[in-house]
C-alpha cells in the first residue's frame, strides 16, 4: 500500500532521523572509552572485551574478560564494563529511534509499507539490548555464580539479527532511493550488516567485525538522511 506524503512531510521525517543518528554519534564518542580496553585473555578476534562479554556463555569465558579472582586488575575491569553498560542504555534508545525514524522516513518518501513494518525491528533491537544490559549487570555483580548466562545469548541474538535485518534494510533504501554513487553505498550498508552473519559464525575470530559493519553501515544512512532532509522534494538525490 502506498500514501502520498507532502514533500514538507518527508523532509521532517528524514530530520527526526538525523536528529537521532547525531545522538547515536555523541553517545557513542562518550561510552567508547568508558569500557575497558584489555582483558585477562580474550581472545584478540573479538576485538573489544565488551564484544567477548555479550558473547560469554561459561564462567571460563567471563575469566577470559575480567581475569580470575586472584587478578589485580579484575575490579577495574568490572567497574569500567559497568559503568560503560549503564552508559549504553541511552545509547540504545538512541539507536533504536534512529532505525526507527530512518525506515519510518524511507516508508513516507516511497509510499511503501513494507519500511513502516522492518522500523519496529529497531526498536525491538533496543529492547533486546536492554534486557542483555540487565543479565550483563547481572553477571559482573557476581561472575562466579554467572547467574542467567545462559540466557545472554537469546537478547544478543535478537539485537544483533534485528540491527542486520535493519541495516540491510537501510542499504537498500539508499541504493534504490538514492541516485549514482548512492547505490553503490547503499551495496556497501548492506553488505557491512550482513558481516554479523560471520561474526557469529566465529566470534572468537570475526567478533570486531559486529562493531565495524555496524559502524559503516549507520554512518551511510546516518549520511543519507542528512542529504534527503537537506532536499525539498522527495526523490531528488542526487
Amino acid at each position: 500500500m502506498k500514501k502520498h506524503q507532502s514533500a514538507a512531510g518527508i523532509k521532517k521525517a528524514w530530520l527526526h532521523c538525523v536528529l537521532a543518528g547525531l545522538a547515536v554519534l555523541a553517545i557513542a564518542v562518550i561510552i567508547t572509552p568508558k569500557f575497558p580496553a584489555d582483558s585477562a585473555g580474550m581472545s584478540p578476534g573479538y576485538g573489544a572485551p565488551v564484544i567477548a562479554f555479550e558473547m560469554a556463555r561459561s564462567v571460563a569465558d567471563l575469566h577470559a574478560v575480567f581475569g580470575t579472582p586472584d587478578d589485580p586488575e579484575r575490579a577495574r575491569r568490572i567497574a569500567m564494563m559497568d559503568d560503560g553498560n549503564i552508559w549504553d542504555f541511552p545509547f540504545m534508545i538512541a539507536y533504536g529511534l534512529f532505525i526507527a525514524l530512518f525506515l519510518r522516513a524511507a516508508g513516507k518518501a516511497s509510499g511503501n509499507s513494507l519500511w513502516y513494518l522492518l522500523a519496529m525491528l529497531g526498536i525491538v533491537a533496543g529492547a533486546a539490548d536492554a534486557i542483555e544490559n540487565n543479565i550483563l549487570l547481572g553477571l559482573t555483580a557476581d561472575l562466579e555464580a554467572a547467574n542467567d548466562i545462559g540466557l545472554l545469548a537469546y537478547p544478543v541474538w535478537t539485537k544483533f539479527f534485528s540491527i542486520m535485518i535493519t541495516g540491510v534494510a537501510g542499504g537498500i533504501v539508499v541504493a534504490t532511493q538514492g541516485r549514482h554513487f548512492w547505490r553503490i553505498l547503499g551495496v556497501v550498508a548492506a553488505a557491512s550488516a550482513l558481516l554479523v552473519l560471520v561474526s557469529f559464525y566465529d566470534p572468537a575470530t570475526y567478533g570486531a567485525l559486529l562493531g565495524l559493519g555496524v559502524t559503516i553501515c549507520w554512518i551511510i544512512m546516518l549520511v543519507f538522511a542528512i542529504t534527503r532532509w537537506r532536499q525539498a522534494a522527495p526523490n531528488s538525490a542526487r
